[in-house]
Formats: structure tokens, C-alpha cells, sequence
């Protein structure tokens, strides 16, 4: 399971996957892990789009604090869970590639 440090983390993450109109991201925050490396690329993709989208301006997120300060925080929380399941591989090609 995806073992956030702040309930917010998660927060951010599903208002990101519903602005980004990305279902099967949301799916697997939803349920809290992976179970393929498929579904671990798309988290590792979708963290990257989270990323580019909350640099925009009119970000207004459903919680205190800036879109930079949680996208570290996911950043921690996503890439630990994906590294520790195994999925590091995954991860870090969507890194390379961000």
C-alpha cells in the first residue's frame, strides 16, 4: 500500500488524477498499490503530469499549502512505494524521462 505521511498527499493526488481527467491513475490511488509494472508506469507517468500540470498558475488545491509542497511530498510517498514493490525500474525510467 501507498503510505502516505499526510492524509493530504492522497487529497492532492486524487484532485490531481479528476483534473487530469486520468482514470486509471485514480484508480490505483484509490486502491492504494500496484500490481504490474503497467500500472506502475502509470503512476510513475501520471506522478510527471501532476507535476507539469500544478506548475500552471490557477491551480486551486483542496487543501492548505503550495502545489510544489505536495508534489515533493508524493514525490517521496509515490517513488518510495514503487521502489520498495519492486517497480523501481518503472519509476525511474518516468524520472528519466520527465
Amino acid at each position: 500500500m501507498i503510505k502516505y505521511r499526510y492524509e493530504e498527499e492522497k487529497i492532492v493526488a486524487l484532485y490531481f488524477s479528476n483534473l487530469l481527467s486520468n482514470t486509471r491513475a485514480k484508480d490505483i490511488l484509490t486502491l492504494g498499490a500496484v500490481s504490474s509494472a503497467e500500472e506502475a508506469t502509470i503512476l510513475s507517468r501520471f506522478f510527471w503530469e501532476m507535476v507539469k500540470k500544478s506548475a500552471e498558475d490557477n491551480i486551486t488545491l483542496p487543501c492548505k499549502g503550495s502545489s510544489q509542497y505536495w508534489t515533493e511530498k508524493l514525490y517521496n510517498s509515490i517513488g518510495g512505494y514503487l521502489e520498495s514493490s519492486g517497480y523501481e525500474k518503472e519509476w525511474n525510467t518516468e524520472v528519466d524521462n520527465a
